[in-house]
């Protein structure tokens, strides 16, 4: 072979390896980047992500003074986050609206090209004391303003907490969420309208907590679709974090929690993992708290997880993410929590919408 060919050859080769470089992506858990609870990704059109979640300080009386509201931060690549500043911010609101205090869960959807955030909170003041409760704002442009389409109540009169938003492939759009604050955790659904903000429905009990992994309690839904079957994620604190799911052929039910849960989170004593309901058998395991998930569309096309750890090392939650897939008689799979270096192929098209995610 001449000198040429080789050089050109070797070049090629070169430029191969190079893109083939550029097409994985390496990520290790968890981001202290984002020092959030109960995280949520949208993956958004303008080649960014975008993240809320409950912003520390998580309980006031810690120190820190009360919530702040719901802050957003943005990344290009899923790994470096950029703070967008507060589109809820607690000091700008008027003292005696009920969603003053204790901001908590808030969610950051797109439906119908409008963006929405979802949000719990409460008035803890004497003077306008209110229970805990779900709010909605929405916005134009994901970064905003946002206007609170629950200023003057909350979506349930009740106490509730943990509100998420799905929309179904007929365009209809469902609240899912817990009561709140009870001896006894419900996870209920209603179909909501987008217009009046209000249900069209009285809401519907999906599932209980009950005993064994989930008997203290659950919360945090969130519901994704597949192949015509809901699959509705929550968590437990029962035995530290855990994350579960049910399934149902219709949104109103009759849903059935898996037989495998919890399908991945810790226990807290002795810091010791989880998985399709059996311990994993790994002495590192670092984490003492893993859960209430969201799911986004990650870098190789399929389906995320995305969540809050907390390590035993450090009691600072933050951010998780690990991909899920689904084998061929419907049940979840993944290799979450993970907390060594991971690497997947980025799916051409997502690499399209988010060439970030090479860097």
């Amino acid at each position: 072979m001449s000198t040429w060919r080789l050089s050109v050859f070797t070049v090629a080769l070169l430029a191969f390896a190079t893109r083939a470089e550029a097409q994985a992506f390496r990520y290790t858990n968890p981001n202290p980047q984002l020092p959030l609870r109960d995280t949520t990704i949208l993956a958004n059109d303008d080649g960014r992500f975008y993240a809320v979640g409950t912003s520390a300080p998580v309980w006031q009386g810690q120190g820190q003074g009360p919530s702040p509201g719901v802050r957003l931060y943005s990344s290009a690549n899923l790994k470096d986050w950029r703070d967008e500043g507060l589109m809820i911010d607690a000091a700008r609101l008027p003292d005696d609206v009920w969603y003053k205090d204790r901001f908590w869960a808030p969610e950051i959807h797109k439906i119908r090209g409008r963006y929405y955030i979802t949000f719990n909170s409460r008035n803890e003041s004497e003077e306008h004391e209110h229970h805990h409760a779900c709010g909605v704002a929405v916005a134009d442009e994901v970064t905003g303003p946002y206007e609170v389409l629950t200023h003057d109540r909350p979506l349930t009169d009740w106490p509730s907490n943990d509100l998420t938003l799905f929309e179904d492939d007929d365009g209809k759009v469902y609240a899912f969420f817990n009561n709140g604050w009870t001896p006894v955790h419900h996870i209920f659904v209603a179909e909501l309208d987008l217009d009046t903000m209000k249900f069209k429905e009285e809401p519907i009990r999906c599932i209980s907590q009950e005993p064994g992994w989930d008997a203290h309690g659950i919360e945090g839904a969130f519901v994704v679709k597949h192949e015509g079957t809901y699959y509705l994620f929550y968590s437990s604190w029962t035995r530290g974090y855990a994350v579960g799911y049910a399934t149902a052929t219709d949104i109103r039910g009759p849903w059935t929690k898996h037989p495998d849960n919890p399908l991945f989170g810790a226990v807290a004593e002795g810091a010791r993992g989880i998985r399709y309901g059996k311990p994993i058998d790994d002495p590192d395991f670092p984490y003492t708290h893993v859960g209430h998930n969201a799911v986004f569309r990650g870098p190789d096309g399929r389906w995320w997880i995305v969540c809050h750890a907390q390590r035993k090392d450090n009691r600072q939650e933050m951010m998780l993410i690990d991909p899920f897939w689904f084998d061929d008689d419907g049940n979840i799979r993944t290799h979450a929590p993970t907390y060594t270096p991971q690497e997947v192929t980025i799916d051409p098209e997502m690499l399209r919408r988010f060439p970030g995610l090479a860097e």
